[in-house]
């Protein structure tokens, strides 16, 4: 029965769901085409209403599975404009037989090398809401985010307040003269 339904969709709105099925969002997706984000929306919500399926990830798995790829995509996306290596370096085990980055007595790629010798996003110290040093604000969890809120709050009413009271000593001093 997906097959039918799949059959039905247009060639754009299969090259919009191959795409989001790669983890692309929309305007990365119209700019790859040349066409407007609301063209690619249209597309998809299109191809969404064909398929009776409420979300575009679930369109773009059921075309994904009838074309025959894997139902679940690679967790690590190599950068789009760069091609893969053929066969990644393999990095062979300690003939002492230590451990070495978490990994005894095994090979590993040397891409899970690099992720085993990174710390975690998480361990970094004070995040501040802003673009810097690498951060997004969107790195940011809905508990730090409501931290920065309130200590922007505490920050505005100090200021009016300093605000204020310089008001009333100026009003002060002229009335004393």
């Amino acid at each position: 029965m997906d097959r039918d339904r799949t059959a039905r969709l247009s060639e754009g709105q299969r090259e919009c769901l191959r795409m989001v099925f790669r983890h692309m969002e929309t305007k990365e997706i119209a700019r790859e085409l040349g066409i407007s984000p609301d063209g690619v929306t249209q597309r998809i919500k299109t191809a969404m209403r064909i398929l009776d399926v409420s979300r575009r990830k679930d369109a773009a798995r059921l075309l994904a599975e009838a074309e025959g790829l894997s139902p679940y995509p690679p967790l690590v996306h190599p950068p789009r404009d760069i091609e893969p290596a053929p066969n990644p370096a393999m990095m062979a085990s300690s003939t002492e037989g230590a451990q070495e980055n978490g990994f005894a007595g095994r090979a590993m790629m040397e891409e899970q090398a690099v992720f085993a010798t990174i710390p975690p996003a998480q361990l970094r110290g004070l995040q501040v809401p802003l673009p810097i040093m690498g951060s997004r604000p969107s790195d940011l969890s809905w508990l730090r985010r409501l931290g920065w809120i309130i200590v922007i709050m505490l920050m505005v009413a100090l200021v009016f307040g300093m605000f204020l009271a310089g008001l009333e000593s100026l009003s002060r001093m002229s009335h004393a003269a």
